[in-house]
């Protein structure tokens, strides 16, 4: 997996050579000129809720340790559609599931079923897969992930708790079909939550909380049918980033849904970062050269920087922001301005209906198509970028962020009785096989 911040040029890194008003004209017009074509594809941001997913009929439940001393021994026993079920206690391993798709891997106790990687072992749980699900289990002090899918068709991961594991929280890339729900991140040196390298994704994240991670949902070109709603996204170095990179397939990023989310106070200094989230830092929805995305609906208050913004990005690519719509979003208390836009931008992004006060350009919010976006904002960003790259930027420690909230993280209701179900429904009417 690679590091992002080490392709990373900058996050609007245009803006450098725009930090002068002479010069400002000429680095959006040349910008502009070396900007990567928009993606061919053509997939809507929003979509319709699916059905719940399907029980199971015919499976066998593995109990652990009852009947293995190990999940992975278990998992290694299952067939498909089987559940193994996990017992209270802390296990020492890291379990990797490549062989046995439609595989429920489920603690009996969210808080007390506790994979620990030691500090020395890669990932909690890895799938390679089609619809694995992971529910009411905690991932904590792995070098890599908590909770990982990657290559796959179907996916979910219900009632997680990942904290202090070296890069992500909960964490898919390449992979369609798919939903986080009732989860929890924390500690982690990228992001709480992340989707990468997916479209269309046919995916949701909902009802999650992410905190103390140096990114609380990042997702590179990552879009197309999905959504992150009903979630809280608070005390990150940057709260919710869709973004373009070259590092990964198919930029730019394209059309995501982020809705009805609580996102504040992503200021936090001593969360900690090996990647990119300083140069995000105090900034609540930060649409870094993303495209087409819908940002609705949402609370985003108490960032130093600026509560909602859309920036270039620059890789070997430049990537500007354009097309994206920021509606009836609800924004407030930010240092330098609620609502931004940077230089350069590419046009068709529309900011209506929000309640906010200053904005960056001026004025920004009646509803205009603008094309002549700010480069003090781009710079704002491009600054904390260079300070990160030079390895000034503060950051804390992975190994020792904040335990979580454990009596705020709800348990998986009857994980004992109820029967395991598949991942997502992908079949039924052509709503149920659009959505995610």
């Amino acid at each position: 997996m690679t590091r992002r911040r080490d392709v990373l040029r900058a996050v609007g890194g245009a803006g450098a050579l725009g930090a002068t008003a002479v010069a400002a004209d000429a680095v959006v017009g040349s910008a502009l000129a070396g900007a990567a074509s928009e993606s061919d594809d053509d997939f809507p941001a929003a979509q319709p809720e699916r059905g719940e997913p399907r029980a199971y009929e015919d499976y066998t439940v593995h109990r652990v340790p009852e009947a293995y001393d190990t999940i992975q021994a278990a998992v290694n026993a299952a067939d498909p559609e089987d559940l193994v079920l996990v017992a209270p206690g802390t296990y020492h391993e890291a379990v990797e599931v490549t062989d046995t798709p439609r595989l429920t891997i489920r603690g009996t106790d969210r808080n007390e079923v506790v994979l620990d990687g030691e500090f020395k072992r890669e990932d909690g749980v890895l799938a390679t897969v089609d619809d694995v699900v992971v529910e009411n289990v905690t991932a904590r002090n792995y070098v890599r992930n908590g909770f990982f899918w990657s290559g796959v068709s179907g996916w979910r991961g219900s009632y997680l708790t990942a904290y202090n594991n070296q890069v992500y929280g909960v964490y898919n890339i390449d992979s369609q079909h798919g939903r986080y729900e009732h989860s929890y991140a924390s500690g982690h040196t990228d992001s709480g939550f992340y989707i990468g390298q997916c479209k269309p994704c046919h995916a949701i994240i909902a009802d999650v909380r992410s905190e103390y991670n140096a990114i609380g949902y990042s997702g590179t070109n990552a879009g197309g049918y999905l959504t992150v709603k009903d979630s809280v996204f608070r005390r990150n170095m940057g709260g919710v980033v869709p973004n373009s990179l070259d590092s990964e397939a198919d930029p730019p990023q394209d059309s995501a849904r982020i809705e009805n989310n609580l996102v504040e106070a992503n200021n936090n200094a001593d969360a900690p970062d090996e990647s990119f989230g300083y140069a995000a830092f105090g900034t609540g929805i930060n649409v870094a050269g993303g495209t087409n995305n819908e940002i609705v609906s949402n609370t985003v208050r108490d960032h130093v920087n600026f509560g909602i913004v859309a920036v270039p990005m620059v890789d070997e690519n430049v990537y500007p922001p354009t097309g994206n719509v920021f509606r009836e979003n609800d924004v407030s208390n930010s240092g330098r301005a609620d609502l931004a836009l940077g230089a350069p931008e590419d046009g068709g992004n529309v900011f209506e209906d929000n309640r906010a006060g200053r904005t960056r350009p001026a004025g920004l919010g009646d509803g205009s198509n603008l094309l002549d976006g700010d480069p003090w904002v781009t710079l704002v960003l491009f600054e904390q970028f260079t300070q990160l790259d030079r390895g000034e930027a503060p950051r804390g420690d992975w190994q020792s962020s904040p335990e979580p909230p454990f009596d705020e993280l709800e348990s998986m209701p009857d994980a004992e009785t109820a029967p395991p179900r598949e991942a997502v429904r992908k079949d039924g009417d052509d709503a149920e096989r659009r959505a995610a």
